[in-house]
């Protein structure tokens, strides 16, 4: 009997030993960021999914010619925006970013410009969501040739074309769109401004007369009333996208980006300093809210960006002067953020991400531990039979 006393403490012991150095694994795991990057490595790394705030407007020096003017996007050069929010990311992970979207080595992989739409996006994969997007989208020539440039790099046979019929039987020289996002090991998703703001924009906002007094109520109220039907169509039309991406890819990290509103701040006009860009508040809030539980509904992970810094934030200025603007690279910049306020997305992306990667592994940890404590406990009920067995033959 004293034998089994000393087999149970020696045992005891190496348990009590693999209990103290499991904290010591996780701090390990916490410290090599390498390691703890490595997953986003797998595939084809990271997939960034949005309009100009994921493009970049106005994240640096080059953003004129590399993403405004659109002058190399056909030359294959526009994965690397220096300064936007993917590029930043892609960096911290330590994804590979060349310029050259041929480039497979590259890690990084935006579909993203100015303008795209969750209904733009669900037609590049082939998801009818019972809408095609000619009210605005297709309605402009440059947006077009960027969807016709889509299809050449990352086209899908599912993919609509643009008069709502399929294109069946035409591949992206690239890769498929569909096969980006199946193979992503970090994918974020930051689509609706375009749905939802920026239609009320184009079609309430940038017909207001702000010299005619009288019939500016009307003209705001014409403005609530978009934002709300442009609201319903998204509401439906984005839970389709996230379903796709999580079904196609269980295991990527999704992250879902809020929106924000970049005119809160601007007043009315310089006389009526009522901040009249206030008005859309109600409806990012929605937006978020919804996007908010849609990351919880779907398992992804969602990054608010509603008060980062935008020009009119850090200079406020009047609608009046806004809309008066004649500079169309100017005029776009006001409702983006300012390139702090892209490192600031970028910070809370990679914080969001970071996290989840480190309770991965701490869950492989205690997977780990629980794997070996259990083929311990087998090995000492083994040695405890064999124990007893001996006893049991001397006794009798």
């Amino acid at each position: 009997m004293k034998r089994a006393f000393k087999i149970l403490t020696v045992v005891l012991a190496v348990l009590m030993a693999s209990l103290l150095a499991s904290p010591a694994i996780a701090a390990d795991t916490e410290t090599d960021k390498s390691a703890l990057y490595a997953p986003l490595q797998k595939g084809i790394g990271y997939v960034a999914i949005g309009d100009s705030f994921t493009r970049g407007y106005g994240a640096g020096d080059v953003w004129q010619d590399h993403i405004y003017l659109n002058d190399t996007y056909g030359n294959f050069e526009c994965r690397n925006v220096p300064g936007s929010y993917p590029n930043l990311v892609a960096e911290k992970f330590g994804l590979a970013a060349p310029e050259d979207i041929r480039d497979m080595s590259g890690k990084l992989w935006p579909l993203a410009h100015d303008a795209v739409s969750t209904a733009y996006v669900l037609d590049l994969l082939g998801i009818d969501d019972g809408f095609r997007d000619e009210e605005f989208t297709y309605a402009y020539s440059y947006m077009t040739e960027r969807y016709e440039t889509d299809l050449r790099y990352f086209g899908d046979p599912l993919s609509y074309a643009l008069d709502g019929q399929s294109t069946y039987g035409q591949t992206g020289e690239i890769m498929s769109v569909r096969d980006m996002i199946k193979n992503a090991s970090l994918i974020t998703i930051g689509v609706g401004q375009t749905d939802v703001i920026y239609k009320a924009q184009i079609f309430g906002l940038n017909v207001l007369d702000f010299n005619d007094t009288a019939s500016l109520p009307a003209g705001v109220a014409h403005i609530i009333e978009l934002l709300d039907k442009y609201f319903h169509y998204w509401e439906n039309a984005y839970p389709l996208l996230i379903d796709y991406v999580r079904k196609v890819n269980p295991d990527a990290k999704i992250v879902l980006v809020g929106t924000l509103n970049p005119l809160k701040d601007a007043t009315l006009n310089d006389e009526i300093e009522i901040k009249i860009g206030s008005i859309l508040n109600g409806i990012m809030d929605r937006v978020n809210q919804y996007t908010q539980r849609c990351a919880l509904q779907y398992g992804c992970l969602y990054v608010d960006i509603s008060d980062v810094d935008t020009p009119t934030s850090v200079n406020p200025k009047s609608i009046g002067q806004i809309m008066s603007i004649t500079d169309s690279i100017e005029y776009a910049l006001i409702a983006h953020p300012t390139p702090h306020g892209y490192e600031q997305i970028a910070d809370r992306i990679i914080d969001v991400v970071e996290k989840d990667l480190q309770k991965d592994a701490a869950r492989q940890v205690a997977k780990s531990f629980l794997y070996r404590f259990i083929e311990w406990f087998k090995s000492l009920m083994a040695k405890i039979a064999g124990l007893l067995d001996g006893i049991s033959g001397k006794l009798s």
